[in-house]
């Protein structure tokens, strides 16, 4: 039984960091998205030319819904899409104006919550940190 509520106080715990992090990130980078368009541009940044069907699969929702969100960020700046040079029904997303400006916002706040980790925890403690949250994800992967 002590090993399901450790268990349970992780979840909890993973999902607090979460909010903190979210919250932090927000007033950091002060861009008036929603969290659909916040995921949407992570995923962006982290794999530049994605197609709208590679982003719905990614984030696990419909490609209208994807396509919706696409069509606001574009209408904003965030986005662009690139059409396919072999297949001109086909197109790929990369980053705006707008989106460069959030891609180099999000840089500095990750850079300072990792100054924040160094500072206050030692090496070893976040090698052994990243390994058991690598482990987690590969889990309820």
């Amino acid at each position: 039984m002590r090993n399901n509520n450790i268990a349970l106080q992780i979840n909890q715990t993973i999902e607090d960091i979460w909010i903190i992090l979210e919250k932090k990130e927000r007033a950091y980078t002060n861009f008036k998205l929603n969290n659909q368009q916040y995921v949407l541009l992570t995923h962006i940044i982290r794999r530049p030319l994605s197609s709208p069907s590679e982003l719905a699969e990614a984030m696990d929702i419909t490609k209208s819904a994807v396509s919706q969100q696409l069509t606001k960020l574009e209408a904003e700046g965030y986005i662009t899409k690139r059409q396919h040079e072999d297949d001109k029904r086909a197109f790929s997303i990369e980053l705006g104006e707008k989106g460069l400006l959030y891609q180099q916002e999000m840089e500095k706040f990750n850079q300072e919550i990792a100054d924040k980790y160094q500072a206050n925890v030692s090496g070893s403690e976040l090698e052994n940190m990243l390994s058991a949250l690598q482990k987690l994800q590969e889990l309820l992967k």
